[in-house]
C-alpha cells in the first residue's frame, strides 16, 4: 500500500503523511480503519521506527487520526472533511496561478479545458 521514493527530496515522514492523506481522500481508508503498526510499517518500508511514529504524529496532530493507548491508530471520523476544508483553502492559490497565466497570455478556455482534463483522468 505504502510506497517510499528513496531518492526524493521529500522527507519518508511527509512522503507517509501525503499518502495516508490520499488513502482517506480517495476511500482506501475509511473512518475507523486502523493504520498499521508502526512496527510493521517500518518494517514494510525499511524505515526507522521513529520516522514512522513521526508520521502518525502529525496525521495526529491534524486531526486526520487518533491514537488509543495499546490498540493501535485509527482514521477519525471527519478526517475526510478536513482534508476537503484543506484542500479549499488551496483555491486562492489556484485563482493566483490562473491569473499569472491569464497575464502570460494563456486563454480562459486552455485553462478550464486543462481542468477538464485533469477531472476526465483523475490522476488525483
Amino acid at each position: 500500500m505504502y510506497r517510499i521514493d528513496l531518492l526524493s527530496r521529500v522527507p519518508i515522514y511527509e512522503q507517509i503523511t501525503e499518502q495516508t492523506e490520499k488513502f482517506i481522500i480517495s476511500g482506501v481508508l475509511k473512518p475507523g480503519d486502523a493504520l498499521p503498526s508502526v512496527r510493521s510499517l517500518s518494517t514494510s518500508l525499511h524505515a526507522n521506527p521513529n520516522t514512522v511514529a513521526r508520521a502518525f504524529t502529525e496525521l495526529d496532530r491534524a486531526g486526520l487520526i487518533c491514537t488509543v493507548q495499546g490498540k493501535g491508530c485509527f482514521v477519525t471520523d471527519n478526517a475526510k472533511q478536513i482534508l476537503k476544508n484543506k484542500a479549499k483553502d488551496r483555491l486562492a492559490e489556484v485563482a493566483a496561478l490562473c491569473k499569472e497565466l491569464i497575464a502570460a497570455g494563456i486563454g480562459k478556455g486552455e485553462i478550464i479545458a486543462e481542468i477538464n482534463n485533469i477531472k476526465e483522468n483523475k490522476d488525483v
